[in-house]
């Protein structure tokens, strides 16, 4: 699957997937932390939905991050899921 990976995270796009635009945050090995957050035209992210595995603050963060690689995020959904 498309994604970047920094500081212990993996921020994915899965190919094909449904709108709107949108990036898993995967934490830890197995990726079981995770949260969901929107690509927003304006160049916001908007958290969709986190699950219980990941505290306040590693939601923060991958909010963080997301909003970092944010240009890039977007070209791979572009590449991947139009």
């Amino acid at each position: 699957m498309p994604s970047i990976k920094v500081r212990g995270w993996r921020l994915v796009i899965i190919p094909g997937d449904h709108e709107p635009r949108h990036v898993h945050a995967r934490y830890g090995a197995a990726g079981a932390a995770q949260a969901v957050f929107c690509l927003n035209e304006d160049g916001t992210v908007t958290l969709r939905a986190a699950n219980r595995k990941l505290t306040r603050r590693q939601t923060r963060e991958a909010e963080a991050l997301v909003t970092e690689h944010m240009t890039e995020l977007k070209e791979l959904w572009k590449n991947y899921c139009r």
